[in-house]
């Protein structure tokens, strides 16, 4: 019985902080430049979406949008690192 109710609580383990430090700098790097890339890309979108109001074309102001959508999405996702715990 005293086995079991040792197996079945819960140990904590503390892991070393040194790895993890280095870790966090990585991401934060590739976070800082994938926003970046996400602002260009939706610059370029809003690009395409202008030149598709000024030569009345429906599919290069639906790319337009869709990019500009996307590239803002990347960068969203980028600035908010802290809620997924990274």
């Amino acid at each position: 019985m005293f086995s079991l109710v040792l197996l079945l609580t819960a140990n904590q383990a503390f892991a070393a902080d040194a790895g993890m430090d280095s870790f966090d700098s990585v991401v934060d790097v590739i976070a800082r430049w994938l926003g970046r890339i996400g602002l260009v890309v939706a610059f370029f979108g809003a690009v395409q979406l202008a030149l598709g109001f000024k030569q009345d074309d429906a599919d290069g102001k639906i790319r337009g949008m869709k990019t500009l959508a996307s590239g803002f999405l990347v960068f969203g996702i980028t600035q908010s690192l802290s809620l997924f715990g990274l």
